[in-house]
């Protein structure tokens, strides 16, 4: 087999119909990143494309190899078996990726003036605020097209010279200052000291509290001075990342960098986030460079330090000033030098970490498999006999025509296999796991005073009711239970850091209170009247809003 491409099984007459390239693939990120691994592999992409409804064309278990049969007695079987082992280039999708990984600069010439308080927007707990508030930090970039054009694809750098305040207040080096006398930071968990020199990073320390004097000695004599999490102890921050994570439901992060003049803290290297960039105070030298190579395309982790030598040319080289804004998909590698005029600030924001395809469907597939196995007879079957002798690497290179019925075969089992999967459990489960790790409301719940029961009085079975904020619950079946969870009690302080999963939020009632619990979650911002819910008795539906009234996720509205 020549390097560089693998055996591809077309698709046969029992298999599922299959739609490459769509729009829809391109909206949901569902570009491939497979590297050049077996066939099995590219069937197994080509299968996970298949609409959720397929279905076999006109042939089931039993009368599949009779349609095989009949395929391969037709006037055009040499035809079909011809094109069965196809060569296709694994990686010219990504190779296509790199070729069009080209930053582009955006101008925005708004002055102060005419630009509205974008904290302001990311507070208010209306549904639509959290793409307000993006499509703000991202103009004149229209959300439609960073989506269509840069997300996930390309950098790019917004400036604004007109408008140098943009982020002015949000955080500065006198909060910095201030943290570190009034709190007790941690290095490698709330700060960090290093510095960039001589092709190498180096870090201060790894471990103890950090002393003030210290981390400013360091600072004058050139060390940058990362904190980690400031969103805990920053409003402003907080805010920030709170509209993040309502407009990207996933877990945002956000980390400062405090950077003294003529002086650089990292060594080249890429993220395993989506980075955006907000240079707050000074300036500083980016310089952004393609992935090295094809298996570093929207990577799964981190990478370590490069050397200047190892990165090639920058793809772009730029000085941000404060209200600058630059996105960098993961994979990006690059690196940033304060100028020379004094120290720079800057904040990362990042989101899409460990939110792929790929871990989706890791969650997904192990069940999938068992209830596959339990639906259908062809996976409980036993393998080809002589299985062995024809599959493998040592066999990848031969012509034999029991490996494309082995492959074939193969196909038929991935298409039960995504008939059988549990796919809206799997995305219940990645949704139990952002409820509980997001941040708090950003604003006070108007169900807060419910909490201790003081108003319960109140509700009755006229009553109308909705959640208090869109996005703040999961309803989820677990195994004779419907299970709601909930994000009211979340740690901002130890948002990005860990979370406590045994703290009160879920509430767990019967089964047949699911189709009530559906009603309410899905309802927002309609109210509901209690009377009209659909389940058992009044009792149980005074019973299911009660509970959820005293937990502070209910509103009476009339």
């Amino acid at each position: 087999m020549q390097a560089g491409k693998r055996a591809r099984l077309s698709p046969p007459t029992c298999s599922p119909s299959v739609s490459k390239g769509t729009e829809a693939d391109k909206d949901l990120g569902a570009r491939g990143t497979t590297g050049s691994g077996s066939g099995v592999r590219e069937n197994e992409r080509e299968v996970q494309e298949v609409d959720i409804d397929l279905r076999m064309e006109g042939c089931d278990e039993s009368n599949c190899d009779a349609a095989e049969a009949a395929q391969e007695g037709s006037a055009d079987g040499d035809e079909h078996e011809n094109s069965q082992i196809e060569e296709e280039d694994v990686d010219a999708e990504r190779l296509s990726y790199l070729n069009g990984f080209v930053a582009e600069v955006i101008e925005d010439s708004r002055s102060p003036g005419g630009v509205e308080d974008g904290l302001g927007i990311a507070r208010d707990p209306d549904p639509s605020a959290a793409e307000q508030f993006f499509q703000w930090l991202i103009h004149p970039l229209s959300v439609e097209r960073f989506h269509q054009q840069f997300w996930e694809k390309k950098p790019f750098l917004i400036r604004r010279p007109c408008n140098r305040s943009l982020y002015e207040g949000w955080f500065e080096k006198e909060d910095i200052e201030s943290l570190l006398e009034r709190e007790t930071l941690r290095y490698g968990l709330n700060v960090d000291v290093t510095k960039y020199k001589d092709g190498a990073r180096a870090n201060f320390s790894t471990e103890g509290a950090a002393k003030a004097t210290q981390v400013w000695k360091k600072f004058a004599k050139g060390w940058s001075v990362r904190i980690l999490h400031p969103q805990r102890w920053s409003n402003s921050l907080f805010l920030l990342l709170s509209a993040f994570e309502r407009y990207w439901h996933c877990v945002a992060g956000c980390n400062a960098y405090l950077t003294p003049a003529k002086s650089q803290g990292f060594s080249p290297h890429y993220d395993d986030i989506e980075a955006f960039v907000l240079q707050t105070e000074g300036k500083k030298r980016w310089r952004c460079y393609k992935p090295r190579s094809l298996d570093d395309v929207l990577p799964k982790f981190s990478s370590p330090d490069f050397s200047q030598e190892e990165i090639g040319e920058p793809i772009l080289d730029e000085i941000l000033g404060p209200g600058d804004l630059l996105y960098m998909p993961r994979g990006t590698i690059h690196q940033a030098e304060a100028t020379s005029d004094t120290h720079s600030l800057h904040i990362t924001v990042s989101v899409g970490q460990r939110n792929t395809w790929s871990d989706y469907l890791e969650l997904a597939l192990p069940r999938a498999l068992e209830l596959a196995w339990e639906d259908h007879l062809l996976l409980r079957e036993s393998l080809p006999r002589d299985f062995a002798t024809y599959m493998g690497v040592a066999h990848s290179d031969k012509d034999d025509p029991r490996r494309a019925a082995f492959l074939e075969r193969v196909i038929l089992c991935m298409d039960r296999l995504v008939k059988s999967g549990p796919w809206d459990s799997a995305v219940d489960q990645m949704a139990v796991k952002f409820i509980q790790a997001r941040l708090p409301l950003p604003h006070t719940p108007e169900a807060e005073v419910t909490k201790d029961g003081s108003l319960l009085a109140t509700l009755n079975s006229t009553s109308k009711v909705r959640l208090v904020a869109p996005d703040v619950a999961r309803f989820v079946v677990e195994e004779d239970s419907a299970v709601l969870y909930h994000m009211l009690n979340n740690s901002r302080v130890l948002h990005n850091e860990s979370y406590d999963f045994e703290t009160d939020s879920s509430i767990e009632f019967p089964l047949d209170y699911a189709p009530a619990l559906e009603e309410l979650i899905t309802a927002y911002p309609t109210p509901v009247c209690v009377s009209n819910l659909s389940i058992d008795s009044k009792k149980a539906a005074m019973d299911l809003v009660s509970q959820l009234f005293v937990a502070g996720l209910l509103v009476v509205v009339s």
